[in-house]
């Protein structure tokens, strides 16, 4: 959508760090095998094996140990206790030391891990395997870990137990992000033509700054902007046709931003806002984007500023948000004014593609050419926080809270009885 990176560049500096290609092999196996124990014992732990593991799949960069996992969502003490030791373990057992094993671990595949490894996986189930009476032992089949390793996704996580309300809004935003992705192929139901529309940057009725200065700063450059009450995202932009028809139409651009003060984040880092906020902004399909604006106490806050910083990076290499770093909220203000008057420029070249009904461009949303957006009914339908679950994916959530009532169990009762009636 934007395609104008020199505004990026004026507003602060990007490190960068070399990505590998599956950098942290020895870690996912040693998860994957967790998982599948825990799968024998407790569904609630198996699924924090699989939470663990689908995050740290998703990070592109080597760690070097257990311990910098903790860096991954989640990650607790105890996993990473538990890497450690069977980094350690294997480094023992091959005479190397820890970087060395480390490095030797990511570079086996996934079977080859099963093989060196086998004997750690027996010490760890706790069940020595005996030979049975007057038949020839067994010994478990490198094919068989293999599979566990290649199945992540355990049946818990589609039923969780504990929490459903929380867990459910996430899962939903994963359906719907996925059902997005699987219509990207269909076109446009309407094109706006170019000139026809205008462009408004419309701004949260509960964004916290000073609305007087900001109406100064934006006005003086021309911009159009209006306060409106926002389901996900502190900024938006809005094209409305030009016209004095009452049935203008309006349609909300693929990109929404949010802003978060260093304060602000610690806290929402805090009370799970951060997360729910974030799979909100994951469900609309539009390119996503935070302003991070310090402030003068955010070396003195709950969480300290290496962790905000890592909450920041983690939201760009993870989830795929444009991260800004602004000093302060006039730098903010010029970040968004510049990013307004783009828009409009480009309002007045090409015409507006619209989509609706989970239509999404074919390409991805950071590198769509021209401009995209979906209509303000569908946009507030979308961003909404209790997003209502369908009676099948409610009543498996119900059936959870039943004792004894395993995910595997529930999505068996689920698929002969869709709902408590049928």
């Amino acid at each position: 959508l934007v395609q104008d990176r020199a505004v990026l560049s004026k507003m602060g500096k990007v490190k960068s760090k070399k990505i590998y290609k599956n950098p942290n092999r020895f870690f996912e196996f040693w998860l994957s095998n967790l998982a599948s124990e825990a799968r024998k014992k407790s569904v609630k732990l198996a699924s924090t094996y699989s939470k663990a593991l689908c995050s740290l799949k998703k990070y592109p960069i080597k760690l070097s140990s257990g311990k910098e996992c903790q860096l991954l969502n989640g990650f607790g003490t105890a996993i990473c206790n538990i890497l450690d030791e069977r980094l350690k373990d294997f480094a023992e057992r091959n005479s190397l030391s820890i970087p060395e094993a480390l490095a030797l671990g990511n570079s086996l595949t996934p079977a080859e891990l099963a093989k060196k490894c086998l004997t750690s996986v027996m010490i760890f189930s706790n069940e020595i395997p005996q030979p049975p009476r007057g038949k020839r032992a067994q010994t478990p089949e490198i094919s068989t870990l293999n599979e566990d390793y290649t199945h992540l996704v355990t049946l818990s996580n589609q039923y969780p137990p504990a929490q459903p309300t929380r867990i459910s809004i996430a899962k939903s935003s994963e359906k719907a992000s996925s059902d997005i992705i699987h219509d990207a192929n269909l076109l446009p139901v309407d094109y706006i033509p170019q000139g026809a529309y205008e462009i408004i940057l419309l701004v949260d009725v509960r964004e916290s700054f000073n609305k007087v200065k900001f109406d100064e700063t934006v006005r003086a450059r021309g911009v159009k902007w209006e306060i409106s009450s926002l389901p996900v995202g502190d900024f938006v932009w809005l094209a409305r046709e030009i016209g004095g028809s009452t049935t203008q139409r309006e349609i909300v651009l693929g990109l929404v931003v949010e802003r978060k003060r260093a304060d602000d984040l610690a806290s929402s880092i805090v009370d799970g806002r951060f997360v729910e906020q974030k799979s909100r902004m994951q469900r609309l399909g539009f390119r996503k984007m935070y302003i991070f604006e310090e402030c003068r106490n955010m070396y003195n806050l709950r969480i300290s500023h290496e962790t905000l910083l890592q909450a920041m990076i983690n939201s760009e290499l993870v989830d795929g948000c444009d991260v800004v770093t602004c000093s302060n909220s006039d730098q903010c203000t010029a970040y968004l004014t510049s990013l307004t008057n783009f828009l409009t420029n480009e309002s007045k070249k090409c015409d507006l593609a619209v989509y609706s009904g989970g239509r999404r461009p074919q390409k991805d949303p950071s590198s769509v050419d021209g401009l995209w957006g979906i209509p303000w009914l569908e946009y507030v339908d979308m961003g909404k926080k209790s997003p209502e679950l369908p009676l099948r994916e409610q009543f498996g959530l119900h059936l959870l809270q039943i004792h004894s009532i395993t995910g595997a169990k529930a999505k068996d009762i689920v698929s002969l009885f869709p709902t408590p009636r049928r």
